[in-house]
Formats: structure tokens, C-alpha cells, sequence
């Protein structure tokens, strides 16, 4: 079976989308968006990833069987992610304000 390689021009075309996607990253950064920081800085580096994996390590050229154990280790991180988000998101914390305050210390006694 004879594998048609990518051109170089392909590569240079994704080279270029990866460095604008960094550069996205960094303004993005600067841009202090509040609890969307997280989400952007995912979603781009998940974009970035997803090209280095298809054209740089050729998963693109290859047949669907070779792709799979790459595709299954994405999922399982996936998954694993929104696992820690759902705990994080919904873990009960205890604010300062429902603690009750603890009693003064008794007064030390003079000999």
C-alpha cells in the first residue's frame, strides 16, 4: 500500500494556524475573561493538539486502525476532565461567614 505523504506547503499552512492559535492564547490571557480564561485555554490547546496529532505525527495519512489507540487516549482524557470539572464545580465548600467563631482563649492564671 503506498501512503501519499501531506506537502510542504500543508505543513507550513499548519504550522502558521498553530502559531496564530498561540498567539490567540496569549492575548486571550491578557484579555482576563474571568472563569472563561479556563475554557478558552482548553478549547485552543485541544484545537492545537488535534493538528499536531493529524499532520505532525501523520495520523492523517494512516489507516483508521492505526488512529485509534490515539483517538481512545483523547477520549479517556476527555472524560477524565469532565469528571474533575463536574467534582470541582459542584463540591460543597464552607464559607468563612458559617463557621462559627471559636471561644476566646481562657485568661491565664498568675501565681
Amino acid at each position: 500500500m503506498t501512503v501519499k505523504h501531506l506537502s510542504s506547503r500543508t505543513y507550513v499552512i499548519v504550522w502558521l494556524v498553530l502559531m496564530a492559535l498561540t498567539l490567540a492564547s496569549y492575548l486571550l490571557s491578557l484579555a482576563h475573561l474571568g472563569e472563561a480564561d479556563v475554557v478558552a485555554a482548553l478549547l485552543i490547546a485541544t484545537a492545537k493538539t488535534a493538528l499536531v496529532l493529524l499532520f505532525f505525527m501523520h495520523l492523517i495519512e494512516q489507516r483508521f486502525s492505526n488512529a485509534l489507540p490515539m483517538i481512545v487516549s483523547m477520549l479517556l482524557v476527555g472524560l477524565l476532565l469532565t469528571l474533575m470539572l463536574t467534582d470541582v464545580l459542584t463540591r460543597e465548600t464552607i464559607s468563612r461567614r458559617n463557621v462559627p467563631a471559636s471561644p476566646p482563649p481562657a485568661p491565664a492564671s498568675h501565681p
